[in-house]
């Protein structure tokens, strides 16, 4: 059953050329929308478009808007540059070349110089080398008799440092029979010198093992 006869338009009398300028321009009237009340598929599918159609827009044409106008503007500046730059390209090229020639004029200058400096640098050489083989034989000189002394030296601390066991052993000794005399005068018959602690520094194995090391470098 069709619902148009209860539909009533109410407001389009008052409207009539917006109405047709509404329908002129996006294709939308009264006829259109009645048809898809009473369930006109064409017509509701045809709404059904112009409303996709209408998010699609208001979604993208913004953007579409932007970028499109961006590259205009772009392009448009990208040619008006391009004009100052080349402009100013050619101002500067006749700079260069100019440029250019004051220096290969002083290029030219300059191997002359460095010829001349070549001739005086050639004697300067020689005077240099000389005194640096008089300042190696110096300085090898020195050093050699560096080192004998710091072997020298080297020696010395360590016959210094492994004589320390017997000088300590020595000591060792003379306390153990100066206390063994003690012991023996006050207990007499009752003395036990196992009691008496001895100290055996000279024979320790860590000892024997570094004065053999200590051999093999005198």
């Amino acid at each position: 059953m069709k619902a148009s006869k209860y539909v009533r338009d109410h407001v389009s009398g008052y409207g009539q050329d917006i109405k047709k300028a509404t329908n002129a321009k996006f294709g939308v009237s009264n006829s259109l929308i009645v048809r898809a009340v009473n369930g006109d598929e064409k017509a509701l599918k045809e709404i059904g478009d112009m409303g996709k159609t209408g998010e699609r827009l208001l979604t993208a044409m913004p953007l579409i808007r932007d970028n499109l106008k961006a590259y205009i503007e772009g392009v448009g500046e990208y040619n008006e540059a391009l004009a100052d730059i080349y402009k100013a390209g050619g101002t500067e090229a006749a700079k260069i070349d100019k440029a250019g020639g004051d220096v290969a004029l002083e290029n030219t200058k300059y191997l002359n110089k460095i010829e001349e400096y070549k001739a005086s640098l050639f004697a300067k050489l020689e005077s240099e080398n000389q005194r640096h083989d008089d300042a190696m034989d110096v300085i090898e000189l020195q050093a050699w008799i560096d080192t004998q002394m710091a072997t020298v030296n080297a020696k010395a601390n360590l016959e210094t440092i492994s004589n320390k066991p017997f000088l300590a052993q020595m000591r060792a000794s003379e306390d153990y029979e100066n206390k063994k005399m003690k012991h023996l005068l006050e207990h007499g018959s009752d003395s036990d010198l196992s009691l008496i602690p001895r100290k055996h520094f000279s024979t320790n194995p860590v000892v024997k093992l570094w004065n053999d090391i200590r051999d093999i470098f005198r």
